[in-house]
């Protein structure tokens, strides 16, 4: 039995956070405000606490007044902003554990700079990416790698043989786990848990082709595939990568679909390294008292 077949066989599957899923529904509806992200975050004590102090940190308050409010939090980080916080938060609470092998601290920190990066990159060709293309890749971006926490989850035997065949060949995670499994890498056990929980497939699509593939993307989500795809090369070739290892070269795809210079691509890994303060605030907050197993189904 293969890990895909084994993984839908286990009870114990993580589930998204329903904050998460009461936020999309929100952003796709006409409401989305100000006022109606505080209802529904207000419903978490813990998590309007920690937006608070994410609003009076120096990231964000920069010397102006203490706030109380959650409004006025809103306010001050933004909307969508706000939005993104909460739902990075969400998500490491739900799924950081202890490991033996795995530093999640810096697991995090690696998607969610990568989320961010995704961002960046949007911002800078906003003719080529919808408000909905930018909420999908901020959520690509932070999830991208969420099949390696199901590999060491679930399947720790074969994500310890993975690391070791990764260390004793001095060769990249990816390169090990093609060795070890096959062809279902933590990109696949990823996307399958993303078919699972019912995202968008776009997000299904962008997880699913990280590490090159993106050709085989349908063509309405290949932009995200790619974009994705550029944010892990740069993470990974910036000391950003987690234990992945470096990507020795850049598909031409990335070139030609941006028409990316050389000192653009160098702009874009000073942005990651620059993020990674912001992340690691938003880190603090996300596994302070966060859950030791994830939550049952």
């Amino acid at each position: 039995m293969n890990i895909i077949q084994r993984m839908y066989e286990i009870h114990e599957l993580p589930t998204l956070p329903e904050v998460i899923l009461k936020i999309s529904a929100l952003i796709n509806s006409d409401e989305g405000s100000a006022a109606s992200l505080s209802r529904i975050m207000a419903q978490d004590p813990s998590l309007t606490t920690k937006i608070l102090k994410v609003a009076n940190s120096s990231y964000f308050g920069q010397g102006n007044q203490r706030i109380s409010s959650l409004s006025l939090a809103i306010a001050r980080i933004g909307f969508n902003e706000v939005r993104n916080i909460v739902t990075a938060m969400s998500c490491i609470k739900q799924f950081s554990k202890r490991s033996t092998i795995l530093d999640y601290k810096l697991f995090w920190r690696h998607s969610l700079t990568a989320a961010y990066l995704t961002k960046i990159i949007t911002d800078s060709y906003p003719d080529k990416f919808s408000a909905e293309d930018r909420q999908f890749l901020f959520l690509t971006g932070l999830l991208h790698d969420i099949g390696i926490l199901v590999l060491d989850q679930f399947f720790h035997e074969d994500f310890e043989a993975i690391l070791d065949n990764a260390m004793k060949n001095e060769i990249s995670f990816l390169a090990a786990e093609q060795a070890v499994v096959g062809k279902e890498t933590h990109q696949v056990v990823g996307s399958a848990l993303l078919e699972f929980w019912k995202l968008d497939a776009a997000v299904i699509s962008g997880v699913r082709f990280h590490h090159l593939g993106f050709e085989k993307a349908s063509s309405n989500y290949r932009l995200i595939s790619i974009v994705t795809y550029m944010v892990e090369y740069i993470l990974c070739n910036c000391s950003l990568g987690s234990f992945e290892g470096s990507i020795a070269e850049l598909d031409k795809a990335i070139t030609e679909t941006f028409k990316i210079t050389p000192d653009g691509m160098a702009l874009l890994f000073a942005a990651a390294e620059a993020y990674v303060d912001k992340s690691d605030l938003i880190i603090a907050m996300g596994m302070s008292g966060s859950q030791n197993e994830f939550r049952m189904i």
